[in-house]
């Protein structure tokens, strides 16, 4: 894309180490070709071919930035600095679009202007592509800015569609959280604008033993979620939360809780799923789902369990 031609979408690809999946990101993105966009690969200092394979895409849509290794906020604030399009949305290199997200959340927010952002569903897929679960995150249409005000969070920030005017008001990502950023972003946005939700699947969710949500301890993973909404709620409360004061709560130093394993995601997920749908009849297809979970990790008895309880009820 030529640098002066208008841009109407920013895709910001927050990039680190993803070689195996980061074309498929990228394709998966790039597939739009109604929309003008632009898609921001932030570098954070890849060390292994990452790069190599965006620049093989050769698609002039690609605009690749460094980041220096300053983490996932930053590298969200370094894509916002430099983003030509109205439109900001994010995607991780590890994660796909489905078809038509970029189409359907321009056109909405276009038709409309009194919204600040649209989301949506979206599911999960496994190191292969294959699909884990579909998540169920609200049936029908509709606003959902009263309970992000009361600190409910729906679906995956990754599916929303956000005005940049509206992210550059909010300052972006705060780069005090190490993990979590986007909880926080999400009640935020919720706070001075509208947002919609739309139950169509806008993104697809990838569990490896490589990502993120898999390399740092659950305890300081937690840590932020919850921090996010105590934030929150001082805010509605005091007007100003503890990072806006300069005094914001020292995240915990242990390390010694294991991270949360992407086999241990993906069996809690089927069961979840399993006991989801015996509870909506489908006892069959619930027994199935629970077997798959348990194949996954046979040692793990407690989804055996879980597993001889559904049996024994559908019988």
């Amino acid at each position: 894309m030529h640098p002066t031609q208008p841009v109407i979408a920013s895709v910001i690809v927050p990039l680190y180490n993803a070689e195996k999946f980061v074309a498929d990101a990228l394709i998966s993105i790039l597939c739009e070709r109604d929309i003008p966009l632009e898609v921001i690969v932030v570098n954070d200092r890849c060390t292994d071919a990452s790069l190599e394979k965006v620049v093989q895409l050769g698609d002039p849509r690609i605009r690749v930035i460094d980041n220096s290794g300053k983490g996932i906020a930053a590298a969200m604030n370094t894509g916002l600095e430099v983003a030509r399009g109205d439109i900001i949305m994010r995607c991780d290199a590890d994660d796909l679009y489905p078809h038509q997200r970029l189409k359907d959340q321009v056109r909405w927010l276009l038709d409309n202007p009194e919204f600040g952002a649209i989301c949506g569903n979206y599911s999960a897929i496994d190191s292969k592509g294959l699909l884990v679960v579909q998540f169920n995150c609200g049936t029908y249409a509709e606003e959902i800015t009263a309970e992000l005000q009361n600190g409910v969070t729906r679906t995956h920030f990754c599916t929303f569609a956000v005005r940049a005017e509206v992210l550059r008001q909010l300052g972006g990502f705060r780069d005090y959280f190490s993990t979590g950023e986007d909880i926080d972003l999400q009640l935020r946005l919720g706070e001075s604008n509208r947002v919609w939700y739309d139950p169509s699947i806008r993104y697809q969710y990838r569990l490896h033993a490589a990502s993120i949500t898999h390399t740092i301890s659950s305890i300081e993973r937690e840590f932020f979620d919850d921090i996010a909404r105590i934030y929150q709620q001082q805010r509605r409360l005091e007007g100003k939360d503890d990072i806006q004061r300069g005094c914001p709560a020292v995240p915990p130093s242990s390390r010694t809780a294991q991270p949360y394993t992407a086999a241990e995601h993906i069996q809690n997920l089927l069961i979840g799923t399993a006991c989801e749908k015996y509870a909506n009849g489908d006892k069959l297809d619930a027994i199935m789902t629970g077997l798959r979970s348990a194949m996954i990790q046979p040692s793990n008895l407690a989804v055996w369990r879980c597993l001889l309880a559904l049996a024994l009820k559908s019988s």
